[in-house]
């Protein structure tokens, strides 16, 4: 499995490329818009065409998604610990971050998967991830009712590395959004996870 995290700030012919990379085949599309109005995430969703609602999946303006007709929510680990997912239905889906595996071992099974990081030395954050990284955790996990996905540092060329050290999927972030050719990143990444998931 395969997401991408869209980047905080705006990024030139952001929705374009977003609509292409899920034209390629993206499993689901993480929005991280926090600084966003109502209004301008709106906007925003409706900028993705309307057959790929039920591949996006909101980090906030959680109040929106009924509106919008999303039922994918992203809950951080702050907001996970101070239990903010109880306040809507039971038919959304939910995922969370962790960033320890005794974190990810305690997850229950309202929990559909969790972005476990740094994986590797982040692209998008410097220093994020460079002097250590969870891949040794990965050998302690208990816990297979939630999927774990890697996240911080994957690309192409070590994608297959995070699935030998035990994720369940990836995250993609800097590889996409710091890239020249963002949809050609997807891609290659796309060709890799297949190779792993076959």
């Amino acid at each position: 499995m395969i997401i991408v995290l869209t980047a905080e700030h705006d990024i030139d012919n952001e929705l374009q490329t977003i609509n292409s990379i899920l034209d390629a085949g993206l499993e689901l599309l993480h929005i991280r818009k926090y600084n966003f109005s109502d209004d301008d995430m709106c906007q925003f969703i409706y900028g993705i065409d309307p057959q790929y609602r039920n591949r996006l999946v909101m980090h906030s303006h959680h109040h929106l998604a009924e509106k919008l007709n999303l039922n994918r929510l992203h809950f951080n680990e702050y907001d996970r610990k101070s239990k903010k997912q109880n306040q809507y239905s039971h038919t959304v889906i939910r995922s969370t971050s962790v960033h320890s595996m005794i974190d990810f071992n305690q997850l229950d099974n309202q929990w559909s998967y969790a972005l476990f990081s740094p994986m590797f030395s982040s692209i998008s954050k410097p220093g994020h991830g460079k002097e250590h990284t969870i891949k040794d955790q990965l050998k302690l996990r208990n816990n297979q009712q939630v999927q774990l996905i890697g996240l911080a540092g994957i690309h192409s060329e070590n994608l297959g590395l995070a699935y030998d050290a035990g994720v369940d999927g990836v995250a993609l972030l800097g590889t996409i959004w710091k890239s020249a050719q963002p949809v050609k990143s997807f891609k290659n990444c796309l060709i890799k996870d297949h190779a792993y998931c076959l």
